[in-house]
């Protein structure tokens, strides 16, 4: 890609201060929202924030002091998301007590709308115990390694299976509810992927492929109230239609294009199915100048976060590096943005 003329319209943004894409941070807690935290975060270039919270604290109240706390300091709150059900087995299994946590999630997301809040992430029975089946290294420092095979030696989560077209069924039943609730208090819903990417512990982990995500957006009518948490590391853990693994960027322009991504979470790992190492984001095997050249492309205008740094000794170097990297990669996006634009 030859910039040239883009040089001045990207100063022009960037002098401005209004970049499209923010950088943000995930995995936040109100317990961790502190000033020395807060003031870290700015320092690195955070713009947007996740915050993960108990249902029980997420009151209209609870939501508008942790809203409070991250705009005084100067942060965007992207969302709230309820880390004790954003999936739980009475609604992606169904079984008792399933409409009292339905109730409890309409409420929520009304909530959310009042206080001005539109984007909350759920999952659909993502993967439990199998998630990490052993710990490695990645260039000296720990990090997540998964194996297919120990992962199928883990007993049943449950007395009986529930198989792919069960697990379609009560994803239907939730869409069918959630989506005009979500749609009337103007908060999107995005979806997560299965992290491990397969069937395990006698569970159907239906949102293990691309093709999976088109059939879950045709259930929500591929309304932008019910996109993908287009989470770039789990898409890459994914086996692929012919064992190779997905094209990733094929499937943000895919998905992007309809508007239905608005958080990109990015990690990488080593591979993909059957086993696989989380990574720094310069040493895995996903491509991410693809996945920017494809960002660009479909215009993205939401926030990229870092997901599941290793983890260095002091707790915060690794997480710095992961920032800064991502920061020049969407500097990188906004200039192939501006060349499109005056091209």
């Amino acid at each position: 890609m030859q910039f040239g003329g883009a040089s001045a319209a990207f100063d022009s943004v960037r002098d401005r201060n209004i970049m499209a894409i923010k950088l943000g941070v995930s995995h936040q807690t109100p317990e961790t929202l502190m000033k020395e935290r807060l003031r870290y975060l700015v320092a690195m270039g955070v713009e947007s924030m996740e915050v993960r919270m108990p249902a029980v604290q997420a009151t209209f109240d609870g939501i508008m002091a942790v809203k409070q706390k991250v705009e005084a300091a100067g942060i965007e709150l992207h969302e709230i998301l309820l880390n004790d059900i954003l999936e739980i087995d009475a609604v992606t299994l169904g079984g008792a007590g399933r409409d009292a946590i339905m109730d409890t999630f309409k409420h929520f997301i009304a909530d959310l709308g009042r206080a001005g809040i539109k984007y909350t992430t759920y999952a659909w029975n993502t993967g439990g115990k199998a998630y990490e089946t052993h710990r490695t290294k990645t260039r000296g420092v720990p990090t997540r390694r998964f194996e297919l095979e120990a992962a199928l030696a883990l007993p049943n989560q449950h007395d009986h299976t529930f198989s792919d077209e069960h697990m379609w069924q009560t994803y239907e039943a939730f869409v069918k509810e959630i989506l005009p609730v979500a749609e009337a208090a103007d908060v999107r819903l995005q979806l997560h992927p299965n992290d491990p990417p397969v069937n395990n512990r006698g569970v159907a982990r239906i949102f293990r492929s691309v093709n999976a995500f088109r059939r879950g957006m045709e259930i929500g009518g591929n309304s932008p109230y019910n996109g993908a948490l287009f989470c770039v590391g789990t898409f890459g853990q994914m086996a692929g239609p012919d064992g190779l693994g997905e094209d990733i960027p094929a499937a943000i322009r895919e998905f992007g294009a309809r508007g239905l991504i608005h958080l990109v979470h990015l990690r990488n790992v080593d591979n993909h199915l059957p086993n696989f190492d989380e990574t720094f984001p310069d040493n895995g095997w996903i491509d991410f100048l693809a996945i920017a050249d494809a960002l660009a492309d479909i215009n993205f205008e939401g926030v990229i976060v870092p997901d599941h740094v290793p983890e260095m000794p002091d707790g915060l170097s690794g997480e710095a590096y992961v920032f800064g990297y991502l920061r020049a990669l969407i500097q990188y996006i906004e200039r192939l943005k501006a060349a499109a634009r005056i091209s």
